[in-house]
């Protein structure tokens, strides 16, 4: 078997040798550490515009400390790919060091539709034991609202390295380019450990590119309408409205993807189809990998299936005081139960998809919301599992379906002009 071709962009590589020779001339006289250090890096980021299309590569790359969080990012999502190639990763590469733990922010992606921090970590202590609690953005003295999404420390891991990346469903204003992040974690023996470190945006941030789209789609009678496309360097957000005189409560469109003109396919980002709002509301927005350093005329959404179910029929009933599920409806074929503060779902394969949040917006009985906090999931061979998580509540609760597997349409295809 041949191999793949490596697209190495030789302009590009040419300027970095020559960032790095002037570099090391710079630092000659200074520390030899810190010379082999420099040059480590920029050798690292070179690679980095060549592991598109040589895995080999970024697997190499992926296990020298402090690029391991980004070189997995790029492998797979090919809009992050866009970023570095594009320059719009900024390497931060700010260390801070507590109680033994020593924590690297190496770098960010900052835009209008959210904000991902890429960090590594090492520790004097048994590492394994150490658990992320919780991390805070700040922008100037202000914290920015929602929390950041993360990855606890997996079992057994002996050095760290993950992101933390925050969405927004309105675009961000970046009132200031100085930030700070605060880490909070916890060890059993060392207790709670945290760590701030400030920093600052150099790059000019970029202005989302809005498409008026308007393009209703009828599956079997059921409607919906794209109503706008909003491209920005992390994502491709798509919002979407429903027909309010549908009989059925639309729940999911499965892989769904946007497809370019030279039929580059970018795909749904894997648990970002949170909705920028409640579904049940009639209004959602999907997200997919950007394309936004790529001019086009047109775009080609394709949608793989739309999955409904009868309307007011679209929620479970729990308790979450006694641990009873009151009321479902009579097609669910799911086995639940209901823990504190938690909903667990055991669902039968249809296939062999991937994993699926089932539930994940609550109000209780007097109506207000109650706050969704997570959920984990996995599967065997025959079922699906679920556990939903939500905040403290002891009482009624009504927990609305964020997925059912029953597809009303498949195989959907929309062009969309872009000029």
């Amino acid at each position: 078997m041949s191999k793949l071709p490596i697209d190495v962009p030789k302009e590009k590589l040419q300027q970095v040798r020559m960032d790095m020779f002037r570099k090391v001339q710079r630092e000659k006289r200074a520390k030899k550490r810190i010379v082999s250090v420099a040059i480590a890096s920029l050798f690292c980021l070179s690679l980095l515009f060549s592991i598109r299309v040589s895995p080999t590569i970024a697997g190499h790359v992926a296990k020298i400390p402090g690029f391991q969080a980004i070189v997995s990012a790029v492998v797979r999502d090919k809009g992050i790919k866009d970023i570095v190639d594009n320059e719009y990763y900024e390497e931060i590469n700010v260390t801070q060091t507590k109680n033994g733990l020593s924590l690297t922010l190496q770098g960010v992606i900052a835009d209008t539709s959210g904000f991902v921090l890429y960090y590594d970590a090492d520790a004097s202590f048994d590492i394994s034991k150490l658990n992320l609690e919780e991390v805070q953005l700040f922008q100037g003295d202000e914290k920015i609202k929602g929390g950041g999404s993360f990855t606890s420390n997996q079992s057994h891991q002996t050095h760290i390295f993950s992101s933390v990346e925050y969405g927004f469903s309105e675009p961000f204003a970046y009132t200031s380019k100085d930030f700070k992040v605060v880490f909070r974690f916890y060890e059993k023996d060392m207790g709670n450990i945290e760590i701030t470190i400030p920093f600052s945006l150099q790059n000019e941030i970029a202005k989302e590119k809005t498409i008026t789209a308007n393009r209703t789609v009828d599956v079997d009678g059921q409607k919906f309408t794209i109503t706008k496309i909003r491209r920005s360097p992390l994502k491709t957000a798509l919002d979407i409205e429903v027909d309010e005189a549908n009989t059925m409560q639309i729940l999911s469109l499965d892989d769904i993807a946007v497809e370019t003109e030279n039929g580059e396919r970018r795909e749904g980002i894997k648990y970002a189809m949170a909705m920028g709002r409640n579904m049940h509301d009639g209004k959602f927005t999907l997200y997919l990998q950007s394309n936004y350093f790529h001019d086009s005329d047109s775009l080609k959404i394709l949608i793989g299936a739309v999955h409904a179910v009868p309307k007011g029929e679209d929620f479970i009933e729990v308790d979450f005081g006694t641990k009873e599920v009151l009321t479902k409806p009579d097609y669910l074929d799911w086995d639940i139960s209901v823990t504190q503060q938690s909903v667990s779902v055991a669902a039968k394969k249809w296939d062999d998809r991937r994993r699926h949040t089932f539930l994940n917006s609550a109000v209780k009985a007097d109506g207000t919301t109650l706050k969704y906090t997570g959920g984990s999931f996995s599967d065997d061979d025959q079922y699906l599992f679920a556990t939903e998580n939500f905040e403290n509540y002891d009482g009624k609760a009504k927990i609305y379906l964020s997925y059912y597997f029953n597809p009303i349409g498949k195989n959907i295809e929309l062009n969309i002009p872009l000029k």
